[in-house]
């Protein structure tokens, strides 16, 4: 089993990624909304939804959501929400997508980049193009690699939930690793995550591969300019032909 087809149903990782920042995430969408000029009653997607925090968001514009997530655990908690206007399915992103025709296609806080083989990464992408309606658009929002290496390895402790975390995140050829190592009670448990390094020009040519149109690049959440060693993120927004 992968690393994220455990992980991610865990009440350990539920309870160290507890304290999310749910005002820069609702500040984002809204950025995004008017970037995009999304209007009310137009259908989007979020692909790699988790507990539905941007889904919520989305809902919260009038947009009619589909956010789709391997993890049954996240699904769950994101139908706890109860939210108007979003529906959520555990998916496989890699597998075509059942729901399709959208507007907008988001995939947010670098929900991309788990697998071992790089080619199931443009799968991703080529199903989230397909699931645009034409003139649709993809927004990836992926961490920027390079701001991050300079500043690894680095290693933490802290107390969430009950449990005693600890947790060193390092890089590797392809990747940046994070292992995660749990003291629950008695029992000691590890755990890791990996996403792939991805530099801007291999995240566009991965986006043109799909099918889609680069319309530009930014560096943070309020879509400023993107700076390849100083921005924090690297947010794609791509469109359908």
């Amino acid at each position: 089993m992968k690393w994220f087809e455990s992980w991610f149903d865990t009440s350990y990782y539920h309870a160290l990624y507890q304290h999310r920042n749910e005002g820069e995430a609702a500040k984002f969408v809204d950025t995004l909304i008017s970037y995009l000029q999304l209007k009310s009653g137009e259908r989007v997607a979020d692909i790699a939804c988790g507990k539905g925090r941007h889904s919520a968001q989305l809902a919260a514009h009038g947009l009619a959501v589909w956010g789709m997530d391997l993890s049954e655990n996240s699904i769950a908690k994101a139908n706890d929400l109860q939210v108007g206007g979003a529906v959520f399915q555990v998916h496989d992103m890699r597998e075509t997508f059942p729901q399709q025709g959208f507007k907008a296609v988001f995939n947010l806080f670098t929900s991309f980049g788990y697998f071992d083989d790089p080619a199931d990464d443009l799968k991703v992408l080529i199903n989230m193009c397909a699931a645009c309606a034409p003139g649709g658009y993809v927004v990836q929002d992926y961490l920027n690699a390079a701001s991050v290496i300079g500043s690894l390895p680095q290693s933490a402790e802290c107390s969430l939930g009950g449990y005693d975390f600890k947790t060193k995140k390092y890089r590797t050829e392809n990747h940046i690793v994070k292992d995660i190592w749990v003291r629950d009670g008695d029992a000691d448990l590890a755990f890791q995550e990996q996403v792939r390094i991805f530099s801007q020009p291999e995240l566009a040519e991965l986006h043109q591969l799909a099918g889609l149109g680069i319309v530009g690049f930014f560096g943070d959440y309020a879509l400023g300019n993107f700076d390849d060693k100083m921005s924090p993120r690297i947010v794609v927004i791509s469109k359908k032909s």
